[in-house]
């Protein structure tokens, strides 16, 4: 057995701490999931790991991680908004970086609120309404895949592109 084996692929296994760092490069976006809660409250997520999914019908894909109690809310058919955070909303992510609900979030921020139906961040660059199809475990995390129903453009610019550190944490 040689002092460096291969694996089946052929290459020559990494460090785990070169894999952490080369998956930190993958990049994703950064959005705020909107929704209404039983109670009728409005609740909030920052997400960073949204991907498309699929063509027909539009679907999205969003890993949240277990313990978040958003998750609860979100079975299938629920209808929530994933707004599109664009480059340089840098105070709109950190406002929305800790599990948060209600009002005192939305101050001095444009939005749209309609009896019943999530919250429109009007700032941000796009917004989808999206309706929840079921949810996948995927390690420590959850995978939601939500049917896309309805979008629209907001404000327009180009979209914020987030790359980490390294594969351990956000």
């Amino acid at each position: 057995m040689s002092e460096n084996p291969s694996n089946q692929s052929g290459i020559k296994p990494v460090l785990k701490d070169d894999v952490a760092i080369a998956m930190g490069k993958i990049p994703s976006g950064l959005f705020i999931l909107s929704l209404v809660d039983n109670a009728g409250s409005d609740d909030f997520m920052l997400a960073s790991w949204v991907q498309q999914c699929s063509f027909s019908p539009l679907m999205v894909n969003i890993a949240i991680r277990s313990e978040r109690s958003i998750l609860s809310q979100l079975v299938p058919g629920k209808i929530f908004n994933l707004h599109i955070i664009k480059e340089g909303q840098n105070q709109m992510v950190g406002r929305f970086a800790k599990p948060a609900s209600g009002a005192d979030l939305l101050k001095d921020l444009s939005v749209r609120k309609e009896p019943g139906l999530p919250v429109t961040l009007l700032d941000a660059c796009a917004v989808l309404e999206c309706k929840a199809s079921g949810v996948l475990h995927a390690g420590d995390h959850q995978l939601l895949l939500a049917e896309v129903v309805s979008g629209n453009m907001l404000s327009g610019g180009d979209p914020m592109v987030h790359v980490r550190k390294n594969a351990r944490n956000y």
